[in-house]
């Protein structure tokens, strides 16, 4: 799938989460909440947040992006899902968001923030 189509599958899934919000929307979801949520749920939230942080890096440079959804969805997922469960059972008051922004950052180069 080419990063264009990526996007726009993205594009739709967050779509569809901001039409229908769920609990890990709300206010104050931290880590620890994500840890309470079923494996698939989590599984789905992980896919969508990564296909988001890939459009978002995307945005930037078209190479940042790819790089982003090469480095979740290629031949290492289960590693990689490991690493992100152990950052997030880590950092308990932290956001989910945070830690895939700091590991993909980490892979792949700064692309929000300021330079």
């Amino acid at each position: 799938m080419t990063l264009a189509k990526r996007s726009i599958v993205g594009s739709i899934g967050l779509l569809v989460l901001l039409l229908y919000p769920q609990n890990v929307w709300a206010e104050g979801f931290k880590n620890k909440d994500f840890l309470t949520m079923q494996p698939e749920q989590q599984k789905f939230w992980l896919h969508g947040a990564i296909e988001s942080l890939g459009h978002v890096a995307a945005l930037k440079k078209q190479e940042l992006g790819k790089c982003v959804y090469d480095w979740y969805f290629g031949d290492q997922i289960a590693k990689r899902n490991a690493l992100i469960l152990a950052s997030i059972e880590k950092y308990p008051e932290h956001t989910p968001t945070t830690i895939l922004l700091a590991l993909t950052e980490r892979a792949c180069g700064k692309y929000l923030g300021i330079e």
